[in-house]
């Protein structure tokens, strides 16, 4: 397995997904605080698919790397 160079903007898309989930996460909080429990949690569930999204090459390597290791030929 090769490691290969990521490009600017996928730099850039990895900030800005991880950067969403933190300001999702702020206003599910907000949310859960006036009482809205159910929208809350949805948000906060955008707020987690935005933090997987941000480590996505991280995610990718790791099955990768655990692929590899269960299937070793």
């Amino acid at each position: 397995m090769r490691k290969r160079k990521q490009s600017l903007g996928e730099l850039i898309s990895s900030v800005a997904f991880f950067g969403a989930a933190f300001w999702l996460a702020y206003e599910a909080k907000e949310l859960m605080i006036i009482g809205e429990p159910v929208k809350g949690l949805l948000v906060y569930l955008g707020a987690f698919l935005s933090l997987l999204a941000s480590l996505r090459f991280r995610i990718q390597r790791l099955v990768q790397l655990i692929g590899i290791l269960l299937w070793k030929k």
